[in-house]
């Protein structure tokens, strides 16, 4: 035998052997650009609202503000003059329980923008009609002006239950209001009664200043105050002048003095002069400017008291200055 050929074949055969089955085996390939994995990143958590704390106070929040807009006004807070209490608007409404009382409210279309206290700035005036059951709905008229960098609400002054109001803006300082409100006679659906009324603030008050009133086919009720003139210095006593078309019930006007701080100084009765009841009437009479009021600014306003339901049928004022 051979021994060096079977030697050589079982060489040959164990190379071979080894070749196949380093042939069979499968490399990954290295790849050329490798695209790092993210960084794992901790969840985020969606933001939430949490409630805020109703607070009692008559203003627009924002401070250092020179410019009203309405979606502020929408959703400030003012006093309700039904719950007599602080009333948080949302979107121009508030609908919930306030002192045991059921209030809706709602900021009636067309708000008005004008300066009503020259200061260079914008204020507002809007209308909000309110109702605590039943079928009353009271429209009472409420300003927010301008005060030392931020926005004030004033408190409200009512309107009507249920008024056709025409038309509301603000002019040269003054809310003006053109309005159907209702006669002491009529159905509460069907006010006939026109008004011409206006407002303005007065220090920190809204107060009404003017009133013309009518039924259909009717003359007007007001006063035309001839002086003193608007913004004159007077002194302790000055004559107060005027007249008016239609002269008041047994010749006899309100008169009412008011200072800066809202205060009614003086309030009585005052008289006129007509030749007959319903004929014109003229007034020409002292008035005595309260003590302790030198030097301040004084809201001096004739009213036409109605008798037959005691609201106002003609109102005129003019704004002194005491020396």
């Amino acid at each position: 035998m051979n021994y060096r050929k079977i030697i050589f074949s079982l060489l040959a055969m164990s190379l071979l052997t080894s070749f196949l089955f380093v042939g069979c085996v499968t490399v990954k390939p290295t790849p050329t650009s490798e695209v790092p994995a993210p960084p794992s990143q901790e969840p985020v958590s969606a933001p939430t609202i949490e409630g805020t704390e109703i607070k009692v106070a008559t203003s627009i929040p924002e401070t250092n503000q020179t410019l009203l807009t309405e979606d502020a006004i929408l959703n400030m807070q003012y006093q309700s003059p039904l719950a007599q209490a602080a009333v948080d608007l949302v979107n121009g409404r508030f609908s919930g329980e306030i002192n045991g009382m059921s209030l809706t409210a709602v900021v009636e279309p067309g708000i008005a923008f004008g300066d009503l206290n020259q200061d260079g700035i914008s204020d507002g005036a809007l209308l909000i009609a309110e109702n605590v059951g039943g079928s009353g709905t009271f429209v009472s008229l409420v300003v927010v002006y301008s005060q030392q960098g931020a926005f004030q609400v004033s408190p409200a002054v009512t309107i009507d239950d249920r008024p056709v109001i025409n038309s509301m803006t603000v002019d040269q300082g003054v809310v003006k209001l053109s309005a159907l409100v209702h006669a002491p006679n009529d159905p509460m659906v069907s006010p006939s009664m026109s008004i011409q009324s206006e407002y303005r603030l007065f220090g920190t008050m809204l107060l009404q200043t003017h009133l013309v009133s009518a039924l259909a086919d009717s003359a007007e009720h007001q006063i035309l105050i001839e002086a003193p003139l608007e913004g004159e210095q007077v002194q302790s006593a000055f004559n107060l002048r005027g007249s008016m078309p239609i002269g008041p019930f047994e010749n006899t006007l309100k008169l009412t003095i008011t200072d800066e701080n809202g205060q009614v100084l003086l309030e009585e009765g005052f008289m006129v002069q007509a030749e007959d009841m319903g004929l014109p009437a003229r007034f020409d009479s002292p008035i005595i400017v309260p003590e302790g009021s030198a030097g301040t600014r004084l809201l001096v306003t004739l009213s036409e008291i109605s008798m037959a339901d005691g609201k106002p049928l003609a109102i005129e004022s003019v704004m002194v200055i005491s020396q």
